[in-house]
């Protein structure tokens, strides 16, 4: 990978940029013309040159490797040689606080590929006895209700309701601790 260059007038346009640059990765303003432009003037470049789109199709490059763990600070940092130590801080900084955000989007992308299968951002669980149906007054038995507040494919919030016995819920407590353990 090649080294980075991102010049600009002063500290306020540099961390516009670097926030910019990541609004890019992460298609927030949906990467828009306006924002293009935007940043073409920080970086002194024309909103279709080449040197920006190689600007930033390096940087989206080195933060994924970086927020997945491929790339370490040290060489995120040798990526960044022609900047001041400051500046090299100041994209780390910045970097590490929209991680979250940039690890959405790489999992949405993921998700996507895989043929949109629901991303479970959260769960809540309810166990419960019933104590008899309309067909059999004397069943007892203990049911898990379970509601998984999932993103689809395309970031759509869906929610997945179901209900497990007790040997559901104790295999997929097995499953999960193979997984974890």
């Amino acid at each position: 990978m090649h080294d980075i260059v991102i010049q600009t007038a002063s500290e306020q346009d540099f961390t516009e940029a670097v926030f910019l640059l990541i609004d890019y990765i992460v298609e927030v303003p949906r990467r828009n013309q306006q924002c293009r432009d935007r940043l073409a003037q920080l970086l002194g470049h024309s909103s279709s040159s080449e040197e920006l789109k190689h600007t930033l199709k390096l940087f989206d490059a080195l933060v994924r490797k970086y927020c997945i763990g491929e790339v370490d600070d040290v060489q995120l940092r040798s990526h960044l040689s022609h900047l001041s130590p400051s500046r090299q801080d100041r994209v780390l900084e910045i970097v590490n606080l929209r991680r979250p955000e940039i690890a959405r989007r790489l999992i949405d992308e993921v998700n996507r590929r895989e043929g949109g299968v629901p991303l479970v951002e959260s769960f809540d669980w309810n166990v419960s006895w019933v104590m008899g149906s309309s067909s059999l007054a004397s069943l007892r038995k203990q049911l898990c209700t379970v509601a998984l507040s999932c993103r689809d494919g395309n970031s759509k919030p869906q929610t997945i309701n179901f209900e497990m016995v007790r040997e559901q819920v104790e295999e997929v407590i097995r499953q999960l601790e193979l997984v974890v353990g």
